[in-house]
């Protein structure tokens, strides 16, 4: 009897909550699918690099079970708030509260296992399609077929979902065991209090401003540019402000506003504003403490898509910066030949070319810059320009012209900035007995692998180089097909046997290899793995995030649907036509939704430009922050749209209009 009723509400909870059943089968759907990913071998052995994105899905996982723990407990708790005076019916009727608990438990069971079974065949599905994104991504060949590997995948995905519902169900067993009789009848009628006066509200308000823009002030200094290390404390206390700060501003913010309107009579009784905000005020006033944490959820939604796509393209930019050819090795001249040799075994080689690099007795730039723009190798790098125009050649780019008393510097983006600090010192340099002035400097198209050591190269007059000392040399292979990740570390076990010493003392071999080979297909495999993995993972996590936002504010929009009826019924009645009503209902619903949105969008923001202080010099221009601010915002607003839609007919259909 008991599990009849208990299936009987089930299927009446399927009806009224259908929008929350729908993302949680999306939500575990998404878990079961990336853990099929994650144990997939055509994934793992794409790259040495992907072998972490198991590492990473757990990780995650985690993250998400948390939050969908936020969500089923806030709506286990929202549908036993609704059915309070159903439960205490039962009560006066005999029934135990023991019996009323497994009841009430047993159907949410029900919901949560018809949603657990349902996403593992959806997951499947998900799982097939985002594989062949990540294998498209990585260029490998792709054949439509099911995962094989089920049961780890299953097991792990079960292990979170039991997790998830014993720790909410057993909160709930607690919570109804200290309920009575009258609390039961009543308790839809309880909201959370509000021990703010207009005054302290007014105050908190301004309180919460404070905390926000100290801790945005405070995180801004903390990431001042590229090789500053920032206090890790200092960042700690700005995230933990930035929340303080949320939450304070969420709670207060509904009563200054109010207070803002009651002052202003043009505003308060210009058409429908005064029954919107009070509507407003009384929402708000019912889940500060709900809209606090979900205002949270937003913010590190959006945050976590900006740092992807930021990332994306500095990826994408560090492959033409870290390996513009497709094998680049840096050896002594004479070793050349059995690197040329081996990469002919599976390669077919388009163009072979070679140069040196030079030094000066004086260091015109190194010793001049700043620290924070200099690197380890502390000598000028002195390129030909027949060797400079032929690398931009092997680029695709157009070559330049010098005349015999002239030099050109080409810098990386990270060191631009400081040769400009100091460019009145480089009119005019001497090389041997031959004084050159200065063309002109560019940061455009640099590649590390020209110097590696330096963010710079100063190109001379062939014939200048004469009066320079050699200091290393350079091959670089142009190849037929597409170099890939295991080349480098064959090539790398050839330059080993040249350039690894053992210290006498400690019997320790110490190699050098790894910094003087560039495989454009090593740093591709690198980039794209780090990619994938960075941005899966994250975009699973904001969807996630924004699903639980969105279907938190729709259950609660939909509920005053059916609460506030009669309200809106009386002003039908009153004259308002149904379609004023529906209108005053969008703006209304807007209201709702745009609030705890506001504040993540400022914070996102000021964050993104303060990370934009380090990434700057590996975007292409310094505005692309804006960007991608732009897309995230819009990405996440996409999916919230849908649920306000969602909201929107639902409480038409709920006024019957």
């Amino acid at each position: 009897m008991l599990f009849k009723l208990s299936l009987s509400n089930a299927k009446r909870s399927i009806k009224d909550y259908l929008i929350y059943i729908v993302t949680i089968t999306i939500s575990f759907s998404l878990m079961f699918s990336f853990n099929l990913i994650s144990n997939s071998k055509d994934i793992l052995d794409l790259s040495d690099m992907m072998k972490n994105f198991r590492i990473a899905v757990i990780f995650v996982s985690l993250i998400v079970c948390f939050v969908l723990g936020f969500l089923i407990n806030y709506m286990v708790k929202f549908i036993f708030k609704r059915r309070s005076r159903e439960f205490g019916l039962y009560l006066l009727l005999g029934i135990s509260k023991k019996d009323i608990t497994k009841m009430f438990i047993i159907e949410n069971l029900i919901l949560g296992f018809i949603s657990l079974i349902i996403s593992f065949f959806v997951g499947i599905l998900l799982s097939t399609i985002i594989s062949s994104i990540i294998l498209n991504i990585f260029n490998a060949p792709y054949i439509v077929k099911l995962p094989t590997n089920y049961l780890e995948p299953f097991l792990l995905s079960l292990g979170y979902f039991i997790l998830i519902y014993l720790v909410v169900l057993f909160l709930t067993k607690r919570r109804i065991k200290r309920l009575k009789i009258h609390d039961l009848l009543y308790l839809d009628s309880f909201n959370e209090k509000n021990n703010l006066t207009k005054k302290k509200s007014i105050t908190t308000f301004i309180i919460s401003l404070i905390f926000i823009i100290l801790g945005l002030i405070i995180f801004n200094n903390e990431f001042k540019g590229i090789g500053i290390e920032p206090n890790t404390l200092l960042v700690l206390l700005s995230i933990i402000m930035l929340i303080v700060g949320i939450y304070l501003f969420i709670s207060s913010f509904s009563d200054t506003i109010l207070t803002f309107f009651l002052k202003h009579k043009k505003l308060k009784y210009n058409k429908d504003n005064l029954f919107i905000i009070r509507q407003f005020n009384a929402k708000i006033k019912t889940m500060k403490l709900s809209l606090g944490t979900l205002s949270l959820l937003i913010t590190l939604t959006l945050v976590a898509l900006t740092f992807s796509l930021m990332f994306n393209e500095i990826f994408e930019i560090q492959i033409d910066t870290s390996s513009p050819y497709d094998v680049t090795v840096i050896d002594d001249e004479e070793n050349f030949n059995k690197y040329i040799d081996y990469i002919k075994k599976d390669y077919e080689i388009k163009e072979i070319f070679t140069y040196h690099e030079y030094f000066n007795d004086i260091n015109y730039i190194n010793d001049n810059l700043a620290y924070e723009y200099t690197g380890w190798r502390g000598t000028d790098t002195y390129l030909r320009l027949s060797d400079y125009n032929k690398l931009l050649e092997l680029k695709g780019r157009n070559p330049i012209t010098l005349d015999n008393d002239e030099y050109y510097i080409h810098s990386s983006n990270s060191s631009y900035d400081g040769i400009i600090d100091i460019i009145n010192k480089l009119d005019t340099l001497k090389v041997g007995d031959k004084t050159l002035k200065l063309k002109g400097i560019t940061d455009l198209y640099y590649t590390s692998s020209w110097s590696y050591g330096n963010g710079f190269v100063i190109v001379v007059p062939d014939d200048v180089v004469n009066n320079l000392k050699p200091e290393s040399d350079t091959l670089v292979v142009d190849t037929k097909e597409e170099t890939k990740e295991e080349l480098n570390n064959d090539l790398i076990n050839i330059l080993n046997k040249d350039i690894c010493e053992t210290d006498p003392d400690t019997g320790t071999t110490y190699c050098y290899a790894s910094v003087n080979v560039f495989v454009k297909g090593y740093y591709m495999a690198m980039n794209k793995s780090v990619m994938t993995i960075m941005d899966f993972t994250l975009f699973y996590l904001s969807f996630i995030f924004t699903v639980v936002v969105g279907t938190i504010i729709a259950v609660q929009s939909i509920n005053d649907a059916v609460t506030y009826k009669k309200y809106y019924d009386t002003l039908n009645k009153l004259g308002l036509s149904k379609r004023t009503i529906l209108k005053t209902v969008r703006k209304q619903l807007l209201v709702y939704f745009l609030f705890p949105v506001i504040l993540p969008f400022i914070i996102n923001f000021f964050v993104t430009l303060s990370l934009n202080h380090i990434f700057v010099n590996f975007l292409p221009t310094r505005f692309s922050y804006l960007f991608f601010i732009l897309l995230s915002s819009s990405l996440f607003l996409i999916i919230y749209f849908i649920y306000y839609l969602v909201s929107y007919f639902s409480f038409k259909r709920c006024l019957e209009y």
